[in-house]
């Protein structure tokens, strides 16, 4: 009886410092792979309190109020204010100067029609229309001479003579009509070609006056269509200038919006990810293994495994049934086999160097 007492004793110290041993093992391995976290701990305390405190400064501040968009500049506005003013006068004068110089197509066909009629023949009627006064004015001292002085000359001289009826008298005076008759003819002559050629002049200076007026109105018609292109150029420029502006301050209020809108999201998000995310854990230690040896438990295994072994052991000495060589003293696994509730373990365990770094 001594022998199983003294062989449970020995037994359950033997065990419980074998689990002893063992549980301190699997502690110092599982505190090696601790060692990142445990080197970084203050750091990360400091870390996260650091952040947190960021954190919640830059939430109390919030997005961004002050202005986001300089607009448009005083001399800008007033540059691009004149010049819409300019294509609206432009429009506008254009429309006039057109609606003035419209009918200049209409005055080319009225002067190709004047100029392809009988302009001889409208010069010689205008030379017979007019010679008369003309050729009155031009005989008026022919005919003085011929009536006052020497007709009644012829007539004095035959009264003189006794005779006025004479022959000689009349020869004379039909003489003198004839000479102021072929002189009047000749001066109606040419007068009717001075007027001729006045008119045919007058006819031709009238149509290349009317010709370059006319084209000069053609020329107020194009410079009206071209001032016309041009302010509507001007009011089609800058308006697309007031548009992207007013584009730019929708855009501006639209982005303010949502970064107002969004401003809370993306900054717990950033939280989350920058700070929070930033724990190490999981891969960084390798597989940390559960301590499940339990000392006490190994003890009582311990203990029964003695007593038994104490009893045969006694049963050897006292020539008793022998059974040694069965059993315990045949076990691989050491002296003491393997009782129930105990586990083995590896008094030096192996830590690889990556589960540290």
């Amino acid at each position: 009886m001594f022998g199983q007492i003294l062989g449970s004793v020995v037994g359950g110290l033997f065990a419980n410092q074998a689990a002893k041993r063992q549980a301190a093992a699997m502690a110092d391995a599982n505190r090696m792979r601790m060692m990142p976290y445990l080197d970084v701990q203050p750091y990360l305390t400091d870390f996260y309190s650091g952040g947190t405190d960021a954190f919640k400064s830059g939430l109390d501040a919030g997005y961004y109020q002050g202005d986001t968009r300089a607009g448009m500049d005083a001399m800008t506005r007033e540059g691009l204010n004149a010049a819409a003013g300019f294509g609206r006068r432009g429009v506008g004068d254009a429309t006039g100067f057109m609606n003035n110089a419209a009918g200049f197509g209409q005055n080319y066909a009225d002067l190709y029609n004047r100029a392809s009629q009988d302009m001889l023949g409208n010069a010689t009627q205008y030379a017979q229309n007019n010679v008369e006064p003309l050729l009155t004015s031009a005989m008026r001292d022919s005919r003085r001479q011929l009536e006052e002085q020497a007709l009644p000359g012829v007539r004095m001289a035959a009264a003189g003579t006794g005779n006025t009826n004479s022959s000689r008298a009349g020869v004379r005076e039909a003489i003198l009509e004839r000479g102021f008759a072929d002189r009047e003819s000749d001066m109606r002559a040419n007068l009717m070609d001075r007027l001729t050629n006045r008119s045919m002049q007058a006819q031709q200076n009238q149509l290349a006056n009317m010709t370059a007026a006319n084209q000069n109105l053609a020329n107020l018609y194009g410079m009206g269509a071209r001032l016309g292109g041009t302010g509507a150029e001007a009011l089609a420029r800058t308006g697309s200038v007031f548009q992207a502006d007013q584009q730019a301050q929708l855009d501006d209020a639209r982005r303010r919006f949502e970064g107002n809108r969004d401003f809370g999201m993306n900054y717990y998000g950033q939280y989350g990810q920058n700070i929070l995310g930033r724990a190490p854990g999981g891969s960084a230690f390798g597989q940390v293994d559960a301590n499940t040896v339990d000392p006490t438990v190994a003890a009582l295994g311990g203990m029964q495994s003695g007593f038994g072994f104490g009893g045969k052991l006694a049963n050897f000495f006292s020539g008793g049934p022998q059974s040694v060589g069965t059993g315990y003293f045949q076990n691989s696994g050491g002296m003491f086999g393997s009782p129930s509730g105990y586990v083995s373990y590896n008094p030096t365990p192996t830590v690889a160097v990556s589960s540290y770094y």
